[in-house]
C-alpha cells in the first residue's frame, strides 16, 4: 500500500472520531483557501502542502539556481512519500509567519520555531525535527591552529560565571538578552550588554566576532553551526542555556496533519536519509575556500593534468583556456572526484540536476572530460545571455562567473539593489559586486527588489576576484605555458 494513501486512512480515522459534520471544510478553493491545515485529506485531494519557510540559510534559500535548506529538504522528503507537491510560502519573519498559519494561509511554518509555552497555547507542534541551545559566540585566538587541544580549552571561556564584568554582544529583545539576565543573577556579578537591532544577523555578528569587533556574543546553535564553515577561527561550544526543541508548527486542532507528520518524524528521524542532511548543513564544516594542491605548475610549462582538455573546450564558447583553468583551480583545485558541501561535483563543481540538463545522457560525472565539456557549456550559455545586456565583454564575463556560482538570480537581485542604491547595473566592479556582498543581511535580502532572498554573496564575489586575479597570474607567464 502506497505511504499516500495509509496517510489518507489515518486522516480518515480521526476524523470519523470528530463527530463533526463540516465535511466541505476539508476542500480548498483555489480562490480562498479556508481551515487550511485541518485535515491530511485536504492536502491530498489538493495535491500539494502549502508551507510557510523563513528565508534563511537553515531553512531555505536558493543556491546555484536549486532550493535548498535544512528544513525544505525535510518536507521536500516528506512531501514527495505523502505524494502530494510543496507549495512555499516565504515570509520575512516568525512573527509574520504565525500571522499567516493563523489566517490558514498555510498548512504549516517549517522553519526553525523553538517551541515554547506561550506558542503553544495557540499552535500545535510535530515532535522535534532537531534541539538548540544558546551558545557563547567568541574568536579563537591567532596561530590556534598550532596549539594543543587542551591549551586551547584553557584560552577559551568555558566557565560562564568569568563573564563577570565582561561584554556580550545580543540582540535587543530577544531570548538571549533574557538569558543574559538571568546569568547575571545566577553568578551574582554584571555583565556589560551591547545590544543590536534585528537588521544584525548571525552571518554579520560572527564576522564582527572574527575580526575583533566584540569579544563575546550570544546566538542559539542551531542557526549558528551553518556558519562554521565560514568563520573557522570561531568558538561556539560553550552553553549558555539548556536545551530546546525545534519542530514545525500547525494551526491549532490539525489533528490528522499533526498525527499523520508525528508518525513521518518518527519513521525517519534516525534514517540515513535525515542524518545525512542534517549533517550536511550543521557538521560539514568545509571551508568554501578550496585548498589548492597540485604538482603541475607554470614553471613546469602546465596547469593542469586537463589542459587539452580545457583547451578543447574552450575554444567553442571562444574564452581564453587559462581563463576557464583558473575557474576550475577555485572551483575544485583541479581534484576530479570533490564532492561539496552542497553537493556539487567534480573539477567544475556541476550540480548533479544541472548536469542532467546540459547533458542527459552523461554517464559519469566525475569523468574530467565530461564535467569539463559540461561546465564549458554552462559557460558558455551565460555568457550569451550577459552578453546581450551588458556592453562591455570584460564585464560580461565577471556576471558570467558570478551567475556560474550563485545562480543568475541572485545577480538580478543584486543588479535591483545596484539600481536602487545609485550604482551602474551594467558594471560589476564597484557596483554590482558591492551589492551582491549585501544579500546575506536581511536588510537587503528582505528588501521588496529582492526576488531570490538570501545569498551569502560574498562568496560569489571573493569567486570572481580570485578567478580573475588567477587568470591575470597565467597571462603573465603566458610565454611559458605551452
Amino acid at each position: 500500500m502506497k505511504l499516500k494513501w495509509i496517510y489518507f486512512l489515518i486522516g480518515l480515522s480521526i476524523v470519523s472520531c470528530d463527530n463533526s459534520n463540516n465535511t466541505e471544510n476539508t476542500l480548498v478553493s483555489e480562490n480562498n483557501i479556508e481551515e487550511v491545515g485541518l485535515h491530511i485529506d485536504s492536502i491530498l485531494k489538493r495535491g500539494k502542502l502549502i508551507a510557510i519557510i523563513n528565508n534563511d540559510p537553515t531553512s531555505y534559500f536558493i543556491y546555484k539556481g536549486r532550493p535548498m535548506g535544512y528544513q525544505y529538504e525535510l518536507l521536500s522528503r516528506f512531501c514527495k512519500e505523502l505524494g502530494v507537491k510543496l507549495e512555499v510560502i516565504k515570509v520575512a519573519s516568525i512573527p509574520d509567519a504565525f500571522d499567516s498559519l493563523k489566517q490558514h494561509k498555510a498548512d504549516i511554518i517549517a522553519s526553525g520555531i523553538t517551541v515554547l509555552g506561550d506558542r503553544k497555547k495557540n499552535f500545535d507542534f510535530s515532535y522535534p525535527i532537531t534541539q538548540t541551545r544558546q551558545v557563547l559566540i567568541q574568536k579563537k585566538p591567532e596561530g590556534y591552529k598550532k596549539w594543543s587541544k587542551s591549551k586551547l580549552e584553557k584560552h577559551l571561556l568555558r566557565d560562564l560565571t568569568k563573564l563577570a564584568n565582561q561584554t556580550v554582544f545580543v540582540e535587543l529583545g530577544s531570548s538571549y538578552y533574557e538569558r543574559i539576565i538571568s546569568l547575571q543573577n545566577e553568578i551574582g556579578d554584571s555583565i556589560h550588554i551591547i545590544t543590536y537591532d534585528g537588521e544584525i544577523d548571525v552571518d554579520s555578528m560572527m564576522t564582527l566576532i572574527s575580526q575583533n569587533q566584540f569579544k563575546y556574543a550570544v546566538s542559539d546553535e542551531y542557526t549558528a553551526k551553518f556558519f562554521v564553515r565560514y568563520f573557522p577561527n570561531v568558538d561556539m561550544k560553550t552553553p549558555v542555556s539548556f536545551n530546546q526543541n525545534i519542530a514545525w508548527a500547525l494551526p491549532k486542532n490539525s489533528n490528522t496533519l499533526t498525527d499523520t507528520l508525528n508518525h513521518w518524524i518518527q519513521k525517519n528521524k534516525n534514517s540515513t536519509f535525515w542524518n545525512m542532511t542534517y549533517n550536511k548543513y550543521f557538521k560539514n564544516t568545509e571551508s568554501m575556500n578550496t585548498r589548492i594542491q597540485s604538482n603541475y605548475n607554470l614553471k613546469n610549462g602546465k596547469i593542469s593534468p586537463y589542459d587539452v582538455i580545457i583547451k578543447n573546450e574552450s575554444e567553442k564558447i571562444g574564452w581564453d583556456w587559462k581563463l576557464v583553468a583558473a575557474q576550475i583551480r577555485v572551483e575544485s583545485g583541479f581534484q576530479p572526484n570533490k564532492t561539496s558541501w552542497a553537493g556539487a561535483q567534480g573539477l567544475m563543481q556541476i550540480m548533479p540536476l544541472t548536469a542532467n540538463s546540459l547533458n542527459p545522457n552523461h554517464t559519469d560525472i566525475f569523468n574530467p572530460k565530461e564535467n569539463i565539456k559540461m561546465g564549458v557549456k554552462l559557460n558558455g550559455i551565460l555568457f550569451h545571455y550577459w552578453t546581450s545586456v551588458i556592453p562591455d565583454s570584460s564585464q560580461a564575463i565577471k556576471f558570467s562567473l558570478a551567475s556560474y556560482n550563485v545562480g543568475k538570480g541572485h545577480v538580478f537581485d543584486a543588479q535591483r539593489l545596484a539600481k536602487k542604491y545609485g550604482k551602474d547595473p551594467t558594471i560589476w566592479d564597484q557596483n554590482v559586486e558591492d551589492m551582491i556582498v549585501k544579500l546575506s543581511k536581511s536588510k537587503y535580502y528582505k528588501d521588496p527588489e529582492v526576488y531570490y532572498g538570501y545569498c551569502r554573496g560574498l562568496e560569489a564575489y571573493n569567486y570572481v576576484s580570485r578567478i580573475t586575479a588567477l587568470y591575470g597570474n597565467y597571462n603573465n607567464f603566458e610565454t611559458i605555458i605551452k
